[in-house]
């Protein structure tokens, strides 16, 4: 069985490529796997006709050091594999599929890492017969999940406090408290730590009342790349907090005393309007009362104007009449005189 090293493979491709026309593909959707778990990541050849001298070619970018080379994922050369200068990190891990005689040349990861997540390139070269020469790009990204814990944290008033706690997630997720209804519940603020492996540890905590199911949900989610986590939790009726029939008489003597009170003012209110309303109808009447006397009044001064106007007109005519009555008076006096002296000198 004949293996090759790192030199003899490079100028093995270089060769191939001299003679060869090259086309690139990438990937349009990134693969995403969760880590513990195998994942394909898809490559094909088409219009694949012959295997014969075929040699397939899976590496990684090094992402932290571009200036570093590839690592070299899986290597198939001769109808077999051919991993001499394999990453230590991949051994045992790798293999590619039987239906590679069809093109099929899709590598299957076991066991993903964290460490795994990169772009890898599948290079597929064909010497014969018409010496292809394929090159695909995959994204893979790689997840930590697990399912999230409830467990109670005590009561708080008439509620029961409930936390939720998960572990072992990557990238940071989002936490959030469903109801029976899967409605959005108010919660406190999140809490996010990092473990010794750089895993992200979610805690968030919530005050549920007791309602007709009691059945609660926690979400915790990667939204950009679609992974969810749920956990439903039915608290028991006994761990809500039983309320003192003090908590209830007092809100409702209260309510009963605001009651008495609004009621009585509104007695006093609708007395003290009666009474304005009669002081009002009062104050009309006299009002009225007081313009009928008035008018009354300015009658009888009009009624006595004009018999103190007649009553000075007779006056005035019998003043004129005896003054004309004086004069003639005067003058029969006067000749009485006369008559009476003509007579005494004579």
């Amino acid at each position: 069985m004949k293996s090759y090293s790192s030199g003899s493979l490079g100028i093995i491709l270089i060769s191939l490529l001299l003679e060869t026309e090259t086309s690139h593909v990438v990937s349009p959707d990134p693969v995403v796997a969760v880590a513990d778990d195998d994942v394909i990541l898809p490559c094909s050849l088409l219009n694949f006709t012959k295997s014969a001298g075929l040699i397939v070619k899976w590496s990684i970018s090094n992402l932290k050091d571009p200036t570093r080379k590839d690592k070299v994922v899986h290597f198939y050369r001769d109808a077999r594999d051919s991993n001499v200068d394999q990453d230590e990190s991949y051994r045992g891990r790798t293999s590619l599929f039987k239906e590679l005689k069809n093109g099929n040349v899709s590598l299957k990861l076991s066991r993903v890492k964290l460490s795994d997540e990169g772009n890898y390139m599948c290079y597929i070269l064909v010497p014969e017969p018409n010496s292809l020469v394929q090159e695909t790009i995959i994204q893979l990204i790689v997840v930590a999940v697990s399912n999230p814990v409830i467990s109670i944290n005590g009561t708080k008033g008439s509620g029961v406090v409930l936390k939720c706690e998960a572990k072992s997630w990557y990238p940071k997720p989002e936490m959030n408290w469903l109801d029976s209804e899967r409605q959005v519940l108010l919660a406190g603020s999140a809490e996010t730590h990092r473990d010794t492996e750089g895993l992200y540890i979610v805690r968030r905590h919530v005050t549920v009342n007791k309602n007709v199911t009691n059945t609660f949900t926690c979400r915790v989610q990667l939204q950009k790349l679609n992974f969810t986590r749920e956990t439903e939790y039915n608290v028991p009726d006994e761990m809500f907090p039983t309320v003192p029939w003090v908590w209830i008489a007092v809100p409702v003597l209260i309510v009963c005393v605001c009651g008495l009170v609004v009621g009585f003012m509104w007695i006093k209110y609708q007395k003290l309007r009666k009474k304005i309303d009669f002081a009002d109808q009062q104050i009309q009447e006299l009002t009225d009362e007081l313009d009928s006397s008035r008018i009354k009044s300015d009658q009888r001064i009009k009624e006595l104007t004009d018999e103190l106007g007649t009553r000075e007109q007779e006056l005035t005519e019998q003043l004129a009449k005896l003054k004309q009555e004086r004069g003639k008076s005067c003058v029969c006096a006067v000749c009485v005189l006369c008559v009476s002296y003509t007579l005494q000198v004579g």
